[in-house]
């Protein structure tokens, strides 16, 4: 949290008004925390949590819609104090988290006023915690997450507990084309944090060319295939993430060891991958013309 006069107006703000929303809440504007309360008849249960995310959020506004997003952060609040105390009776709830990788921003464009449980993952993806409840997967905010101490270090890892999961993906081959897939199953997309296992070609030569149409499906090819594998993967993947009811991304990628770069399409149709010139093949030349600039040809007649 920023520690300027207008961060310290913000708290002020929210000292003033939580009271009035919520009868009970109280601010401690020297520990920056702010306790609040939920239940029902006899059950009633508290949290303490701290009060930098809204602070941060409000001074990225102009300042009169933070009433606003105050209340909306508090009430918040109270809703996932509510819904925590449901998960508990699902069963331990650190071993029901999954992990599922989206596209980066995916989060900051769907996300409510309390932030997601998250791991960046490169320039490209980002990693969004869930709680499996149920037929359910409901997305782990930060503060859900402290609630039912799950940020405690010896909490099982919601990455490896997805891992485990598609664990068993076998490839299959669709025209020179592989394709790790499970309908129904978000969990697939995980597959490019798990490259060295379900995706072993990636740490070999060139790597591959690689694409995460859907959350159920990973799609990839040879990096250096050539020009046409690289634009039959690229249709495949426009085609499989068009319309899908759990599109991740329509982009192309080239993955080789732990470094994924996006790889150009051109929006032409049929689309064409604009490969990197480490990926286009080299003419081969004869010994004569690499010594002497000259082809075998020239030297034909004498």
């Amino acid at each position: 949290m920023t520690g300027t006069s207008e961060a310290f107006e913000v708290v002020q703000v929210l000292a003033d008004l939580a009271p009035i929303w919520l009868p009970g809440c109280v601010v401690d504007t020297t520990e920056q925390t702010v306790e609040i309360g939920w239940g029902r008849g006899a059950l009633q249960m508290s949290a303490v949590v701290g009060i930098g995310e809204i602070v941060d959020r409000c001074l990225q506004l102009p300042q009169h819609v933070w009433a606003a997003q105050i209340e909306a952060w508090l009430r918040a609040l109270v809703a996932e104090g509510e819904l925590a105390t449901e998960e508990h009776r699902f069963g331990d709830v650190g071993e029901r988290q999954r992990a599922l990788l989206v596209q980066r921003g995916w989060s900051a464009r769907t996300a409510g006023p309390v932030a997601d449980a998250l791991l960046p993952f490169g320039d490209h993806f980002e990693v969004i915690v869930f709680v499996r409840t149920g037929s359910e997967l409901r997305r782990l905010t930060v503060v859900r997450r402290s609630m039912l101490g799950l940020g405690d270090p010896s909490a099982p890892s919601p990455v490896q507990l997805s891992l485990a999961e598609i664990a068993d993906l076998e490839p299959v081959e669709h025209d020179g084309i592989t394709v790790l897939s499970r309908d129904g199953d978000p969990l697939v997309s995980m597959a490019i944090v798990d490259r060295e296992n379900l995706l072993p070609q990636a740490s070999r030569g060139a790597g591959v060319l690689v694409g995460v149409p859907r959350l159920s499906t990973v799609a990839y090819c040879p990096a250096d295939a050539g020009q046409a594998r690289a634009d039959a993967l690229a249709r495949w993947i426009a085609e499989s993430y068009r319309d899908a009811p759990d599109q991740c991304s329509p982009d192309l990628y080239w993955l080789q060891g732990d470094q994924l770069v996006q790889v150009p399409v051109t929006l032409a149709s049929p689309p064409s991958v604009v490969l990197p010139a480490a990926l286009k093949p080299q003419p081969r030349r004869t010994w004569l013309r690499h010594l002497f600039g000259r082809k075998p040809t020239d030297w034909a007649g004498g």
